[in-house]
């Protein structure tokens, strides 16, 4: 392991909101170890005493590549997930779609650790030009879009609610379908990200995780799901045709029919909570749980909706002993441990009276990012992510090239500079593949695959920068300024304009960004501008 990496020292949690977030990422890290893991594994990597110690081995990048030490507290790809999607919610609480599809996902790629099979194909499949975030039918030997109902998506939507105003599931449910749908085409992955999502909002509204008498009500609640679909004009004209061709049956009865299985999920934990009795005896209830649910079976293992009530069950059997509850999670082998366990850490994060008692890797990061978004639920005003402009993006060519140079100085496409960590480390096989840890400037570790000899980055890969030149003046890469660069839907930009109340500033802002583009954009934003203005 790199002697440049630790955790250091757990971040100060000043609200429940960090709080959530920092429990999230330490039961990814506890959760992370036994992932996929036979118990002879799981003992090489722990040791025999099965608890974490200050690093474990892990091989990275399939066959070929090469076994690494992770440090303690490492998290996977559901906190880097997480972080990207907090990254991509703008200052004025508006969820950045086109750059979590189009910058973060492709770029994730390179660095992730865990990632399922759906998900990475999702992120492929974003990398391509063509394919937009709801057009994202990618169909391959090991995935298909449309049956895409893992838990991929529902890991990574907490950022939305935490973003939310307290309590107003209708502010953050549209963010988090339209997130899960960049990756996710079964109802499975919708409707769990969306339970999820709910059981969170929940927490932190009332300050207690709701108990089994409210769970079917929360099922019933997701229902509004077919509405935001179809008041989506982006999603109920451009997705929902082809999703319905494609899927052979109309949104509604297949929502419909999702929600009825998860009814009978839930109503299953609901029998299974009658047995808690708040002991050591209800790490065996769950276990009962979790096979009783197929969780255990690997064609149901990651589903999107198993995960999310189990994460619930979880959190409420275990609301006063948060700590026993994400190790149950994270230990039990053959379940979607690190998934579960991080879910589970979201919900106790808001009542847990402390701090998780392990260390949690950019942990800092993790908080900070979280304070942010509070603030955003709040009101307040932050400074967004400097993505690159997304008129000029294009993903890397492959995944090693991803990191590459800017200056002469170690740089990520889309993320920006840092700095290279100890030595590169070598796969087998013939050509051999490099991963190295890189350390961003805004925090957060990435054990990124590379090139022997990095490459200069395209300027459309850098950070956006304001006053930018074209004379040989020096480009400064700053925080993305408010308000957000425009975006690419001509639609998309119409609810932005509608959601600032039409204000003078941003009306005149894309005019001109519009009427600089193909004449096509040009008319479709002028008439759907004279739509809203008559309308109003």
């Amino acid at each position: 392991m790199p002697t440049d990496i630790h955790s250091g020292a757990m971040p100060k949690i000043s609200s429940p909101t960090i709080s959530s977030a920092i429990w999230a990422a330490w039961g990814d890290a506890a959760g992370f170890p036994a992932e996929l893991a036979s118990p002879s594994l799981l003992q090489s990597r722990l040791g025999s005493n099965g608890s974490a110690p200050s690093a474990w081995p892990r091989r990275i990048g399939g066959r070929m590549g090469p076994t690494v030490e992770l440090p303690a507290g490492c998290t996977s790809d559901d906190t880097q997930l997480r972080l990207a999607v907090g990254r991509c919610i703008r200052a004025s609480g508006r969820f950045d779609v086109e750059a979590f599809s189009k910058i973060e996902l492709p770029v994730f790629l390179s660095y992730e650790l865990g990632a399922g099979v759906g998900t990475k194909a999702a992120a492929r499949a974003l990398a391509r030009r063509s394919t937009r975030w709801y057009s994202n039918f990618f169909d391959t030997k090991y995935s298909r879009y449309v049956n895409g109902g893992g838990n991929g998506a529902a890991m990574r939507i907490q950022p939305h609610v935490w973003a939310a105003p307290p309590g107003k599931s209708e502010t953050y449910l549209p963010m988090v379908i339209r997130d899960a749908i960049c990756t996710h085409g079964h109802p499975r992955g919708l409707l769990g990200a969306a339970f999820h999502a709910v059981a969170l909002g929940t927490t932190l509204r009332f300050g207690e995780i709701p108990g089994p008498n409210k769970w079917q009500a929360m099922v019933s609640h997701l229902a509004i799901v077919t509405d935001i679909v179809q008041r989506d004009e982006i999603l109920s004209e451009r997705w929902l045709p082809v999703w319905e061709e494609q899927a052979g049956e109309g949104i509604k009865e297949a929502l419909g029919k999702t929600v009825t299985e998860l009814e009978k999920l839930v109503e299953t934990a609901k029998e299974a909570s009658r047995h808690v009795e708040r002991e050591d005896s209800d790490a065996r209830i769950y276990e009962q749980l979790v096979r009783a649910l197929g969780g255990f079976d690997r064609k149901t293992r990651g589903s999107g909706t198993i995960s999310s009530v189990l994460g619930l069950w979880l959190a409420w059997a275990f609301a006063d002993r948060p700590e026993q509850g994400v190790r149950t999670a994270g230990g039990l082998l053959e379940s979607d441990t690190d998934t579960i366990a991080t879910m589970a850490g979201a919900i106790l994060g808001v009542v847990a009276p402390g701090p998780p008692p392990g260390p949690v890797l950019d942990g800092e990061l993790i908080a900070s990012e979280a304070a942010r978004l509070e603030l955003l639920s709040q009101g307040g005003r932050s400074p967004n992510f400097p993505h690159p402009d997304p008129m000029h993006w294009q993903a890397p060519n492959s995944l090693s090239d991803a990191l590459g140079l800017v200056d002469d100085r170690p740089s990520v496409a889309g993320l920006g500079p840092g700095d290279l960590l100890d030595k590169p480390i070598s796969g087998s096989g013939e050509p051999a593949g490099l991963w190295q840890w890189f350390l961003t400037d805004f925090g957060q570790h990435l054990l990124i695959k590379r090139r022997k000899t990095l490459r200069p980055l395209g300027e459309g890969a850098l950070p956006r920068v304001r006053g930018v030149a074209r004379n040989g003046v020096e480009h400064r890469p700053i925080a993305d300024p408010i308000p957000d660069a425009p975006p690419k839907d001509p639609e998309e930009a119409i609810r932005s304009l509608e959601g600032r109340a039409f204000s003078d500033e941003e009306l005149g802002r894309l005019l001109r960004f519009y009427c600089s583009q193909d004449s096509v954009q040009g008319a479709v934003f002028a008439t759907l501008l004279s739509q809203r203005l008559r309308a109003r």
